[in-house]
C-alpha cells in the first residue's frame, strides 16, 4: 500500500510540474482524480467480507454500515471499516455507535487514523462515539486475544 502510496504521490508531483499555474481548475481535478484513486484502492485494506466473524452490511461507503460478530477465542484483527483519502465526500464526521461484550480474553476496539490509535472499548461497554476523519488511514478495527464475546455496531 505504501508503495502504491509513494508512485502516486510522485505522478501527483510530476502533474503539478507539468501544469504548473495554468488554472485552479486542472489541479483540482487532479486533486479529486487522486484522492478517488486513494479511496478506490483502500477498500483492499478492509478485512475481506468472508473472513470477517461475523455479517457486514454496507452503507453509503466503506466508511459506514453495520456489523454483527460473535467471536469464538478469535486472535487477530479485523479491519471492519475505513478508508485512505483526502477527503470524504459525504462529509469527515462520523457517529460510531457500538455494544460490545466481552465474555473472555481480551479485546481492543478502536479508531485507527494516520497518527493514532483511538480505544473506543476494552471491556463490555456501550455506547456512541464521533470520529472526525483525517486525511490519510482512517479504520475501525477490532482486535482480539483469544476473545470471546460479540460486538454489533453501526457507523453512520
Amino acid at each position: 500500500m505504501k508503495r502504491i502510496l509513494t508512485v502516486s504521490l510522485l505522478s501527483l508531483c510530476l502533474i503539478f510540474a507539468i501544469t504548473g499555474c495554468s488554472g485552479d481548475n486542472v489541479k483540482d481535478n487532479v486533486i479529486n482524480g487522486f484522492n478517488d484513486m486513494l479511496q478506490y484502492f483502500s477498500k483492499y485494506a478492509l478485512t475481506d467480507e468472508k473472513d470477517l466473524q461475523g455479517d457486514k452490511t454496507k452503507g453509503e461507503d466503506t466508511y459506514t454500515g453495520s456489523y454483527h460478530a460473535e467471536y469464538d477465542d478469535f486472535n487477530g484483527t479485523e479491519y471492519i471499516f475505513g478508508g485512505t483519502g483526502l477527503e470524504r465526500k459525504n462529509g469527515n464526521d462520523l457517529t460510531v455507535i457500538y455494544e460490545l461484550t466481552v465474555d473472555s480474553g481480551t479485546v481492543k476496539f478502536y479508531w485507527r487514523d494516520k497518527n493514532e490509535e483511538k480505544i473506543i472499548a476494552d471491556t463490555s461497554d456501550t455506547g456512541t462515539y464521533s470520529v472526525t476523519l483525517d486525511e490519510g488511514d482512517n479504520y475501525l478495527s477490532l482486535e482480539g486475544d483469544n476473545f470471546c464475546g460479540s460486538l454489533q455496531v453501526t457507523v453512520e
